[in-house]
C-alpha cells in the first residue's frame, strides 16, 4: 500500500490513537517523498553514498557493531534492492568521516517484513533538508534484530536510526554507476 493510500485508510477505517500516533508520521513521509523527484534522488545518491560497519572481510547491519570499522561498500541499486540485505563485503574503510546527524528512519521491506530491506533512496528521501548538500554517507542502525521490535505493524515499516556524515567521498566511489 502506497503511504497516501495508508493515510486515507487511516483517516476513514482507523481508531483515534491511530490517527493521532500514525498520521503525523505518514503525513511527514508522504511530504518528503512528494518534496523530490526521482531525478533528483538520484542526483543525490551520486554524492551520497551508504557505508557499513564490519571487520575488513566482512560487514552488515547487525545490532552492537558501532564499535567496528566503517567501509565504503559497492555499488546497488537505490530503489529497488537494499545494499544492506545483499551486501556483505566491504570496499575499503571509510576515513575521515564525521558524523553530523542522526534520526529516526522509516523503511519499507519489499517482501516479507520479517526480512529488514532499507533502501538509499529512503535515507536520503528522509535527510534532514537543512544537511542533505553537506552529507557524503550514511548508515543504517539497529539496537536488535528481532523483527517484532523494529517493524511497526501500524506503519507497515521498519524503524531504524539513520547515521549521516560529512566528509570527503573517495574519487573511485564517488565514481560507481548510480541506478534507481
Amino acid at each position: 500500500m502506497k503511504t497516501k493510500e495508508q493515510i486515507d485508510w487511516i483517516k476513514q477505517r482507523g481508531f483515534e490513537r491511530q490517527k493521532e500516533l500514525l498520521l503525523p508520521i505518514l503525513e511527514k513521509l508522504l511530504q518528503q517523498e512528494e518534496a523530490m523527484t526521482k531525478e533528483e534522488i538520484l542526483f543525490y545518491a551520486k554524492k551520497i553514498k551508504p557505508v557499513m560497519r564490519g571487520t575488513e572481510e566482512y560487514v552488515a547491519l547487525s545490532p552492537d557493531i558501532e564499535k567496528k570499522d566503517i567501509f565504503w561498500i559497492q555499488a546497488f541499486p537505490i530503489s529497488t534492492e537494499s545494499f544492506s540485505y545483499s551486501c556483505h563485503f566491504p570496499l575499503k574503510p571509510a576515513v575521515g568521516l564525521k558524523e553530523i546527524c542522526r534520526i529516526t528512519t522509516y523503511h519499507r521491506y519489499g517482501g516479507y517484513r520479517a526480512f529488514l530491506r532499507p533502501s538509499t533512496d529512503e535515507a536520503i528521501l528522509q535527510c534532514p533538508k537543512e544537511i542533505l548538500d553537506k552529507v557524503c554517507a550514511f548508515e543504517f542502525q539497529t539496537k536488535t534484530m528481532e523483527y517484532s521490535k523494529i517493524y511497526h505493524a501500524g506503519l507497515d515499516r521498519h524503524i531504524l536510526t539513520t547515521v549521516y556524515y560529512e566528509g570527503t567521498l573517495p574519487t573511485d566511489i564517488a565514481a560507481q554507476s548510480v541506478s534507481w
